[in-house]
């Protein structure tokens, strides 16, 4: 789709470009070849040049060509200032056209990345779900999409692994608790068992702390 969008675009601009150049060209060599005199009752006149009326054949022909060079260096002179407009004038219709086709060609990166910065956000659920032709864009959103699901699907089965961990985790360790505070509760225990307790019930504690940690 790019490249015939831009084959086009430069196909157009050339037929353009050349049509102007054979316009102004022909309009050159139209001047240029018109003679810069006439004769007239036998005198030749000049409302171009300045031609000598007492001269010797050899000046009167110097004088003659000079005035021809002078056209046509006028006639040259115009085309390539003509030429020179054109080409700023289409210079400027194609950076204006360049860029209107760029904004509507690179629209859908524009989705791309604001869907992206939305997903980087935790929010899984936006999609591009991008319309249009099946090029090169199209493609991109298409597998940007996929790679979303895949990635939802994950993210999903992971909290519930940690949902069914942290319950298979923290049940025994809550029973274990349960069960070391009641003995050391109880008055008639001895100091040893006492003492086992607290550590074992130390050793629990850590033991969740470090479940904690593991399921954030």
């Amino acid at each position: 789709r790019l490249t015939l969008l831009y084959g086009g675009m430069f196909l157009i601009a050339g037929i353009v470009l050349l049509s102007i150049i054979y316009m102004l060209a022909a309009q050159a060599l139209h001047v240029g070849s018109e003679l810069p005199f006439e004769i007239v009752s036998g005198k030749v006149t000049s409302e171009i040049c300045s031609l000598p009326t007492n001269a010797s054949p050899d000046a009167f022909n110097a004088a003659m060509n000079a005035c021809v060079n002078n056209q046509r260096k006028a006639a040259l002179d115009t085309l390539l200032n003509r030429s020179l407009l054109a080409l700023v004038g289409l210079s400027v219709m194609a950076f204006a056209f360049g860029y209107a086709m760029a904004g509507r060609v690179l629209s859908p990166l524009g989705r791309i990345t604001r869907t992206a910065r939305r997903v980087a956000g935790t929010d899984l659920t936006r999609r591009i779900e991008l319309d249009g032709p099946d090029d090169e864009l199209k493609e991109l959103a298409d597998t940007f999409d996929d790679m979303l699901d895949r990635l939802e699907r994950a993210f999903t089965a992971q909290q519930r692994f940690v949902g069914n961990a942290s319950h298979e985790l923290r049940t025994p360790l809550a029973i274990n608790r349960t069960l070391l505070e009641v003995h050391i509760s109880d008055p008639e225990a001895p100091p040893e068992l006492h003492q086992l307790g607290k550590t074992l019930l130390a050793t629990n504690e850590r033991s969740e702390q470090l479940v904690e940690g593991l399921l954030l």
